[in-house]
């Protein structure tokens, strides 16, 4: 007798960045419809605000 075994995992979600003069940049994807039905990936790199944090250690 064979047993099934589920198991649920969460999808980790990442996201493209990059740096450059001092400013972040965040890639977002997005697909466009052309007029033959395909599908055009296209991508933008778009400057985000960014600062960096300490991390507090406890003691």
């Amino acid at each position: 007798m064979k047993t099934k075994v589920i198991v649920e995992t969460k999808k980790i979600e990442t996201n493209y960045v990059f740096s450059e003069n001092n400013q972040v940049y965040l890639k977002r994807k997005s697909n466009t419809n052309s007029t033959n039905s395909n599908s055009v990936c296209s991508e933008e790199w778009l400057p985000i605000a960014f600062c960096w944090k300490p991390e507090l250690k406890s003691s």
